[in-house]
C-alpha cells in the first residue's frame, strides 16, 4: 500500500494538470516500474524481495501481462486510498476501468491460481521461519511438523519452477536435523523402560517421526543425504531388537516397528501444524536472518 501511496504522489501534478484517468495511468506506471525493478534484484531467504509484493513474486515468474496488470490495478481500488480528494478520485477512476474487464477478457481461474501459488510461496516462508524458531528453542516436535509441511508445499511450487518456491536445501536441512534428534529422544524414552517415558516416545514416533519418514520414503527427488537419515532412523530401532527387554516393550516395539521399516503400508496421517499470522515482509526476513544467525552461533559454539 505504501508504494501505491508513494506513487499517487508522484502523479501529483499530472492529476492536476490532466485529471484523474491521466493522474491513474501515471501512478499505475510509477508503481508498475517500481516493482519490476525490485524483481531484477538478487535474492536470499534473508532478503526476499518476492516477499515485499506479489508482483515482484508474478514478474520473476513471467507471470501474463493481463495478470500483472489486473492485479496493479486493483491495489488502486482500495479503500484506504481514501485519504485526500486526489488518492478518492484516483480510487473511483480505478475502480471504474476495472468493471470495464469483462469476463472473456480475463480467465479468471488463471488469474486466482496465480494468487494462489503467491498465498502458498509465502505459507512455506512462514512455515519454514516457525519451525527455525521453533528449532532454536529446541522444540523440535513442532519444528519438524512446521518444516515438512513447509517441504510439502514447497515441492509442489518447485514443479512449476524455480522462482514459485523457496530455496528447498535450507528446509531439507532442518527437517534431516529434527529428524535425527526426535528419534534420538524418542529411543532414549523408549528404552528407559518407565511407562510415561515409553509411551511419550511411542507417541514421538506416531505423531511425527514415522509420517515424516513415509513421507519422505516418496519423494523420487530425495537427497542422499536424507536417505542415509532414514537409514540411520531404522538402524537405530533395529538395534532395539537385540536389547533386553520387558514383554510389554516387545509388544509395542512390535507394533510399530513394521511402519518404521515399511513406509508403504500405511497412509501418510501428518497433523497440521498450528496456523500462523503471515506478518510483513520485513518482519519475516529480519526474523529469518535473527534465527538463522542464533542457529549458526549456536552450533560455532557445540563444536567449541
Amino acid at each position: 500500500m505504501q508504494g501505491v501511496i508513494l506513487a499517487i504522489a508522484k502523479a501529483r501534478q499530472t492529476f492536476d494538470t490532466e485529471g484523474p484517468e491521466a493522474g491513474l495511468i501515471k501512478a499505475f506506471h510509477e508503481e508498475y516500474s517500481r516493482l519490476y525493478e525490485l524483481s531484477l534484484e538478487e535474492t536470499s531467504p534473508q532478503e526476499d524481495a518476492r516477499l515485499q509484493h506479489v508482483l515482484v513474486y508474478f514478474f520473476q515468474n513471467k507471470a501474463p501481462k493481463r495478470i500483472v496488470e489486473r492485479t496493479l490495478l486493483e491495489q488502486f481500488t482500495d479503500r484506504n486510498l481514501s485519504f485526500d480528494e486526489r488518492a478518492i478520485s484516483i480510487m473511483r477512476e480505478a475502480r471504474s476501468k476495472l468493471r470495464l474487464i469483462k469476463p472473456e477478457d480475463m480467465d479468471m481461474d488463471e488469474y486466482l491460481q496465480w494468487h494462489d501459488d503467491y498465498r502458498l510461496f509465502r505459507t512455506v516462508f512462514v512455515y519454514l521461519l516457525t519451525g527455525l524458531e521453533h528449532y532454536q528453542n529446541r522444540k523440535m516436535r513442532e519444528a519438524l511438523t512446521y518444516l515438512t509441511h513447509a517441504y510439502e508445499i514447497n515441492t509442489t511450487l518447485l514443479k512449476k519452477g524455480e522462482k514459485f518456491a523457496v530455496e528447498q536445501t535450507v528446509i531439507t536441512l532442518f527437517r534431516r536435523k529434527c529428524l535425527t534428534a526426535l528419534n534420538e529422544s524418542a529411543t532414549q524414552l523408549f528404552c528407559s523402560g518407565t511407562e510415561a517415558s515409553v509411551d511419550e516416545g511411542v507417541a514421538i514416533m506416531d505423531e511425527v517421526v514415522i509420517p515424516c519418514l513415509h513421507l519422505m520414503s516418496r519423494d523420487l527427488a530425495l537427497s542422499q543425504e536424507d536417505q542415509e537419515a532414514m537409514e540411520r532412523v531404522r538402524s537405530h530401532w533395529c538395534s532395539c531388537l537385540s536389547r533386553s527387554m520387558d514383554d510389554l516393550l516387545q509388544v509395542k516395539l512390535g507394533e510399530f516397528l513394521p511402519r518404521v521399516l515399511d513406509s508403504s503400508a500405511d497412509a501418510v496421517v501428518l497433523k497440521d501444524p498450528p496456523q500462523v499470522h503471515v506478518n510483513q515482509a520485513y518482519d519475516l526476513c529480519s526474523r529469518l536472518a535473527a534465527v538463522m544467525e542464533s542457529i549458526h552461533k549456536s552450533s560455532v559454539v557445540a563444536v567449541k
